[in-house]
């Protein structure tokens, strides 16, 4: 919500009326665009104070509009509200009747809805502003983000940043000149020196004659530009435990990279490499997904892993239920205690696990496991580099391996399978563990 400034009792009317006034917009033309429009009342009044020195004055147009000197703030305030509403009104009845197809004049207007083109068009401005937006502090965004898709108060934005109300307004209109220079660069235009008030989004984005706007962007925002982001990596031989701000943590494996992505509706995980453990805070309004090749795994809040394991994702959950859709489009549902190790493209049916991730612990099980995997999962943990020849590659494996001995289990292998474990120098004197089969 928009703070008054302490000199104009216009605007401490407008503060003390903010939700009283966007209630009165939305009656006239609904939620979805009532907070913008009475943002941008708010706008015009605070711009007009400083560009001129005194109490703001309504916008001049085609309607006459008592001068605040002459007017209560409160009525004032809402005469200049009814006035913005019915502007937008009207720009959407003729945007309407221009796209009418109908071929009758005086036929009923309709909004258009923006076809898939025009879907494509957003998000490449929404990336626009998502970088301009990356540019700013991070002070500067966070008061922006939760101004206009939070609906933020100022005086709640400068007591949680520890700032002035004024610092806060600054900072909003910091980052919406960067919106705009954004949106004006994407339209391969140069940005003029500001002399008035910023035009509407929706002018800028050119799709003004389509019936979008600027909650279209916001609205947009919220689904394709991530709140909060991260990427996280693992060396060799070193786990790494990351809370994450909705509660939840990640669990990461050596030799391990994710990326996270935090939406308003959706928390999303990219599984690069290596294994992951996720103890999920429950959200029924923000499911929870990890992405791991073509396996995608949907949560409300649980725990459970996920590991990319050659050409195979394998999904094991500790407490609770995932809803699992594998590479060939099917969907299963896996409680505790389960698994599923899914080969590309493919599905499986769930297997009983006894323990999940237990290289949390330092351990590493392999039942029956083929030799090139088990090979590929202890390059994690070894000092050295790991080689298994192709003769050697589907040997089973079942045992128990501690993180900390991989080199100690190798140098026995040979005792448990016909291979042998030789040292082989390669170039920058770099000695790689060789495993080949016997003769």
């Amino acid at each position: 919500m928009p703070s008054p400034a302490p000199s104009s009792p216009l605007l401490t009317a407008f503060h003390d009326s903010y939700h009283e006034l966007v209630r009165f917009v939305a009656r006239r033309t609904g939620p979805q665009s009532a907070r913008d429009l009475v943002h941008d009342a708010w706008i015009r009044l605070a711009e007009r104070q400083r560009s001129e020195g005194r109490r703001p004055e309504a916008p001049s147009d085609e309607r006459s509009t008592p001068s605040p000197q002459n007017i209560a703030p409160r009525a004032y305030l809402y005469t200049v509200a009814d006035h913005i509403a019915i502007d937008h009104l009207r720009r959407g009845q003729r945007t309407a009747q221009r796209f009418d197809s109908s071929g009758k004049e005086d036929g009923p207007a309709f909004a258009a809805s923006p076809d898939v083109a025009d879907t494509h068009t957003y998000r490449q401005a929404l990336a626009e502003v998502e970088n301009a937006l990356q540019q700013l502090p991070a002070r500067c965004r966070d008061i922006f983000l939760a101004d206009r898709i939070d609906g933020a108060s100022h005086a709640e934005l400068a007591l949680r940043h520890g700032v002035s109300v004024k610092t806060v307004e600054r900072e909003v209109m910091r980052a919406m000149d960067g919106v705009e220079a954004a949106l004006h660069r994407w339209r391969g235009e140069t940005a003029a020196p500001r002399t008035g008030r910023r035009r509407a989004l929706s002018s800028l984005l050119g799709l003004a004659g389509l019936g979008v706007s600027s909650s279209a962007l916001w609205l947009g925002w919220r689904q394709w530009v991530p709140q909060y982001q991260l990427q996280l990596a693992t060396a060799k031989r070193r786990l790494l435990r990351q809370p994450l701000p909705d509660g939840s943590t990640l669990t990461l494996d050596a030799d391990s990279r994710a990326e996270l992505r935090y939406y308003a509706a959706r928390r999303q995980v990219q599984l690069l490499a290596g294994s992951a453990f996720f103890a999920v805070a429950r959200d029924t309004e923000r499911p929870f997904t990890v992405e791991a090749s073509d396996v995608q795994v949907t949560v409300l809040g649980t725990r459970f892993e996920v590991a990319l394991e050659g050409d195979a994702v394998l999904v094991a959950v500790d407490t609770g239920r995932v809803r699992v859709r594998d590479g060939s489009g099917g969907v299963q549902t896996l409680l505790a205690g389960q698994m599923l190790r899914l080969p590309a493209g493919q599905s499986a049916q769930p297997q009983a696990i006894t323990a999940v991730a237990p290289w949390r612990d330092g351990w590493l099980d392999f039942q029956n496991t083929p030799l090139a995997e088990v090979v590929e999962r202890l390059a994690r943990y070894s000092p050295h580099p790991l080689r298994v020849e192709a003769d050697a590659a589907t040997l089973p494996v079942l045992g128990r391996v501690h993180t900390t001995a991989v080199s100690g289990w190798l140098q026995l292998l040979a005792r448990t399978l016909p291979v042998s474990v030789q040292p082989e120098e390669a170039e920058g004197g770099i000695s790689t563990l060789v495993i080949r089969r016997r003769s």
